[in-house]
């Protein structure tokens, strides 16, 4: 187990491998049936599992990015800039610093011009991984079946997201099962919400995950493990 502040994307997938190792082995689990699903940016590390591991049947991606990670965090600041009473000026120099940390965590390069706290943040092998990740790469070798879950409501990782995964899943060589649910009125949290916005979060009065997301992963698992009998 590597400790959770030096643990990259990487180091994640292979704890992911780890616990399926430990499920297929046991006698009241069908070794052929097992499933693994993950939300945000656990969506990429399932993914990575299952690239490297025939153990594992299926894969679930719940919220997860359809683009890099990069673009992503790109994706969540404009958002922000664009609610905000910033000149255009100013959203485009936040843009341009933003950039330039990401490249600062990606190489290593200009780490020391950035402000502390910002440093502490970005040097860790978790964030540099996720910006640097890209479903257009890790799924092509991914060959389960995959289910991918998006919120209409989430405003973390956009519902376009969603429709860039299955683009590329449906690409991959002799074409794996793809399905695709979108849960309507649900945020990144997989939460009932009204706009989705993350500053609503800690206002929502039901904070469960919607019965509809759990009802479309446990039809999903029911209809495509019953062939891995």
């Amino acid at each position: 187990m590597v400790a959770s502040e030096s643990a990259s994307l990487t180091d994640y997938a292979d704890d992911v491998r780890a616990a399926v190792k430990v499920l297929a082995d046991r006698k009241d689990v069908d070794p052929k049936r097992i499933a693994v699903a993950g939300h945000s940016e656990g969506g990429l590390v399932a993914l990575m599992a299952a690239a490297q591991d025939k153990n594992i049947a299926a894969v679930g991606l719940v919220a997860t990015p359809g683009t890099t990670g990069a673009d992503i965090v790109l994706a969540q600041q404009k958002r922000l800039l664009d609610r905000s009473k910033m000149t255009a000026e100013e959203k485009q120099a936040k843009v341009d610093e933003q950039k330039k940390i990401h490249e600062a965590a990606t190489t290593g390069k200009g780490l020391e011009l950035l402000p502390p706290a910002v440093r502490r943040s970005i040097d860790n092998p978790e964030f540099q991984g996720l910006l640097m990740s890209d479903p257009a790469k890790l799924i092509p070798p991914v060959r389960q079946p995959l289910l991918i879950v998006q919120g209409g409501l989430d405003t973390q990782v956009e519902p376009g997201n969603a429709d860039q995964l299955e683009a590329i899943a449906r690409k991959r060589k002799n074409a794996p099962a793809v399905e695709v649910v979108k849960v309507p009125d649900v945020n990144h949290l997989l939460v009932p919400a009204t706009t989705g916005e993350a500053s609503e979060y800690g206002d929502l009065k039901d904070k469960h995950v919607s019965a509809a997301v759990n009802q479309a992963i446990v039809a999903w698992l029911n209809k495509t493990l019953s062939t891995a009998r």
